[in-house]
């Protein structure tokens, strides 16, 4: 017994020190890491902004690589192809990033950085976090953080990154080992290529005729409206009773500033865009849109693509009008430039988009997806007020012959008087020989059926 005593006192005081040990080793690893490494007021501090031309966002998944143009008004998204990326939310990024102040130095060992989700990409399979590089025109780093776990104002962890309590940690390789706590979670921060992505798109407005031509002739429909200011549209050449039911479509705000997921290349139209419907969308200013719309079932859940070509006819010059003063026209003359530099520009715009293939909502396209019986309503044509019933010729009497009855009641007499024979009118001499000639038969009697006798009594 106390040998065993012996042993659990041993392995106690093992653990024990192994515990202590690494303990120490974390805040020496530590302690070395803050050696030389103050305490300051922002995270990035000298972020040359200006100097960046290229951003890369790599986590565990995923990366995505940014590429700025020298003129820094625009860049592109390598995953997608070279699509253009939102400059807005990449110059708020770069000024989230510069302008961010310190909370506080936490001390994490090494040990401890897969914990807190603070290693980097590549460096093993757990606790990676998500990377953020910045790098010039010569591809020299700017800066390189890596955003860790976030936590809460008490230093705990919160899985929550929305919560505006939320801090979050943040290693920098520029520090070294220094683990820092940030006021910002940073939450869009994140490696997916769509949420990078332009999403500036088409703007459809003053819709004129909207055409949609199905794969069943019988489903394609036509609808047109005379002026802006109306409403509601109607059928083009509609059918006999048929009539536009406008509640059951809403076409006059069809993709009237819509949006898009995501975003793929020409070369993937014909897997995209398989058995696509057409529909061309014309517009008062005289913009039209040919568009292609697919429903296409993707891992278990419908996804919706869109093409689209867009073409203008822009008036150059503005008509002459008679007797015009001076005044007016100077006035209407700038009116008609402004407007026409104004569809210029976003014919230029909106022409960027033909040849890519947009995966957008089903509400985006719902309404170019119905068939012509989903937004028709049949008239059904009401009966001639007043009408009368149709009236039968006159026939002429005739004798009736009842059935003899099975019962034991005597059958009715029918008597020749009860016949009322048909008289003919007398000849007319006037007539002629050519006069028409009436024939009337003899009255014919109908003997009375005897009653049946009745049956003779039994003695």
């Amino acid at each position: 017994m106390k040998k065993l005593i012996i042993r659990l006192a041993v392995l106690g005081g093992i653990i024990g020190f192994a515990i202590y040990y690494q303990n120490q080793q974390n805040a020496t690893l530590n302690t070395a890491a803050n050696r030389g490494v103050r305490l300051r007021e922002y995270l990035l501090p000298g972020l040359r902004i200006e100097a960046l031309r290229k951003f890369i966002v790599k986590d565990s998944k995923g990366s995505v690589t940014i590429t700025v143009s020298d003129d820094l008004k625009s860049a592109v998204v390598a995953e997608r192809a070279g699509y253009p990326a939102s400059m807005d939310k990449l110059s708020t990024t770069m000024s989230d990033l510069r302008e961010q102040k310190i909370s506080s130095k936490v001390q994490i060992g090494k040990a401890a950085w897969a914990k807190n989700n603070l290693k980097a990409p590549g460096d093993g399979n757990e606790g990676i976090g998500t990377q953020i590089e910045m790098k010039d025109g010569a591809d020299n780093a700017l800066a390189t953080l890596i955003l860790g776990s976030n936590t809460d104002i008490t230093g705990t962890g919160n899985p929550n990154p929305m919560n505006s309590a939320s801090q979050r940690l943040v290693r920098t390789v520029e520090d070294g080992e220094t683990i820092w706590q940030v006021s910002n979670t940073f939450f869009d921060l994140e490696a997916k290529p769509e949420n990078w992505l332009d999403k500036a798109f088409i703007d459809v407005q003053k819709i004129k005729e909207i055409s949609v031509t199905a794969a069943q002739a019988d489903d394609s429909w036509i609808i047109s409206r005379g002026k802006d200011s109306e409403t509601d549209f109607a059928l083009v050449q509609p059918r006999a009773g048929e009539s536009l039911d406008n509640t059951k479509i809403t076409a006059g705000s069809l993709l009237s500033s819509p949006s898009f997921n995501d975003v793929s290349p020409k070369d993937k139209a014909a897997e995209l865009l398989k058995d696509a419907i057409k529909a061309k969308i014309t517009t008062f200013d005289g913009f039209t849109y040919d568009i292609q719309v697919a429903k296409q079932s993707k891992e278990g859940s419908d996804k919706y693509y869109l093409s689209v070509n867009v073409a203008a006819d822009i008036p150059q010059t503005r008509p002459a009008v008679k007797d015009e003063k001076e005044e007016d026209k100077k006035k209407a003359d700038e009116a008609f430039a402004a407007d026409k530099k104004s569809k210029e520009e976003k014919l230029a715009k909106e022409q960027k988009f033909a040849g890519w293939i947009y995966e957008v909502s089903e509400y985006t396209v719902n309404n170019l997806l119905k068939k012509r019986s989903e937004i028709v309503k049949l008239e059904v044509p009401k009966a001639q007020e007043g009408a009368k019933p149709t009236e039968s010729a006159p026939s002429q009497p005739s004798a009736s012959v009842p059935a003899p009855s099975t019962s034991s009641a005597p059958a009715p007499t029918v008597t020749p008087a009860q016949i009322t024979p048909t008289v003919p009118p007398a000849p007319n001499p006037a007539a002629g020989a050519n006069a028409p000639v009436s024939v009337t038969t003899t009255p014919v009697s109908v003997p009375v059926i005897p009653e049946k006798p009745a049956e003779a009594k039994k003695n």
